[in-house]
């Protein structure tokens, strides 16, 4: 009987879980913060727009960073500064508004934008300042009829701001770059 007795012990014992050989328990999933809520996709035309944006927001930036270095003139430098300036603030914001509504913008030069950037940079001197200001101003007026619609027509509350807002900074831009030469767009 005492063997029998050991016997249980041992068994009973070995059920038991040793500290140092023993599992965890499953830790019981603790809630993850909740994911931002996603708004609704973006129409078709604020989605055109915002790309249209997104694809001249980064040409503006490459030719304002490369004016800032290159232009002859000090205004014109420090008019490419504040131009690479805004249009960098201008991507970062639209890029958060389109990530909200599920939309990754593409930040890459059409193949004409990089052959205008290309042809830029072998200028320099007066003709460099002229091509710049030229390229800035007929960007601007191409823009802000762009912006215009959107902030009238826009679909999403804070596209239609980002719209309005930006045109009247376009406007500021397109007189800025006529005031140091540029000629007059055409449209």
């Amino acid at each position: 009987m005492r063997h029998y007795a050991v016997c249980l012990l041992c068994a009973s014992v070995s059920l038991l879980p040793l500290p140092s050989l023993a599992r965890p328990a499953p830790a019981t999933p603790t809630p993850a913060a909740a994911p931002a809520p996603t708004l609704p996709p973006l129409t078709e035309s604020d989605s055109t727009f915002a790309e249209n944006v997104s694809a001249l927001n980064t040409f503006e930036i490459n030719i304002s960073t490369l004016a800032a270095e290159q232009a002859k003139r000090r205004k014109v430098q420090e008019f490419a500064r504040s131009s690479a300036r805004m249009h960098t603030t201008n991507q970062k914001t639209l890029t958060t508004m389109a990530l909200k509504h599920g939309l990754a913008l593409h930040q890459e030069m059409s193949p004409d934008e990089e052959q205008i950037a290309g042809q830029l940079k072998t200028e320099n001197g007066a003709k460099f300042d002229r091509d710049y200001l030229d390229l800035q101003a007929q960007a601007a007026s191409d823009a802000l009829a762009m912006f215009q619609n959107e902030a009238e027509s826009a679909s999403d509350p804070e596209l239609k701001a980002y719209a309005a807002a930006t045109a009247d900074t376009l406007q500021a831009n397109l007189k800025e770059s006529l005031q140091l030469g540029a000629s007059k767009p055409s449209r």
